[in-house]
């Protein structure tokens, strides 16, 4: 994800969906000028304060609906990781959609991750992602809307997340409609990880069966 963001010199970020934080603190440790953080989430919004009290950043966190209308903002990127998932079907989808495009400037990007709706295709041998801390339980068939259930396997409990399948075609449109162009998607890469080294090829199922991929775009 830092790897297709690149460069982020004198350029400010909004994040949204931020959770607690994560990948909005990785942003502004990798040289961007402004960054802000807003998510629905009131719990999560104050667990992002508390990590910028504890280890001071001038990010600025915002409980907000990426879904509620809001005045044109002037960010350079808009990222998100945990945005698009939750669209159950077209019409929740492309007010999200509308809701990064307003955030950003004319000629700014998006980059975004999404669940990889090619999951499905794999149903016959699933992949075994249990070493990587989680597993997902898809339906039987694909449909738009389908629930997918992701299960987070922690030290000693367990939490499940449930996500929604839209075909690459869905996003396409809903993207294209909100006022972006030269829509991309991507899959994952892996950087420099010492337990990568450690193990071999530790990371090989992750990336010969990706479960999420990558979009990014220009608003026009």
């Amino acid at each position: 994800m830092m790897n297709l963001i690149g460069d982020l010199a004198e350029k400010s970020v909004v994040d949204v969906a931020c959770g607690e934080g994560w990948l909005t603190r990785e942003l502004r440790k990798a040289g961007a000028s402004e960054v802000v953080g807003v998510d629905i989430s009131e719990e999560m919004i104050e667990l992002a304060r508390r990590q910028e009290a504890y280890e001071p950043l001038g990010i600025e966190y915002r409980v907000e609906d990426a879904r509620a209308p809001t005045t044109a903002q002037k960010f350079d990127i808009s990222t998100s990781t945990c945005l698009l998932v939750y669209a159950s079907n077209h019409q929740e989808l492309s007010i999200m959609c509308r809701g990064l495009a307003r955030r950003i400037k004319s000629g700014g990007r998006f980059v975004t991750l999404i669940v990889n709706p090619d999951l499905y295709s794999m149903q016959a041998h699933p992949p075994d992602y249990r070493k990587y801390g989680f597993q997902a339980r898809l339906p039987e068939s694909a449909y738009e809307g389908a629930p997918l259930v992701w299960t987070i396997y922690l030290d000693d409990s367990t939490i499940e997340i449930e996500n929604y399948h839209m075909p690459i075609a869905a996003h396409e449109s809903a993207l294209y409609d909100a006022g972006f162009r030269d829509v991309t998607f991507h899959n994952l890469t892996i950087g420099p990880d010492p337990q990568a080294g450690e193990e071999g090829n530790y990371w090989e199922d992750i990336l010969r069966y990706p479960p999420a991929i990558m979009i990014d775009g220009i608003k026009t």
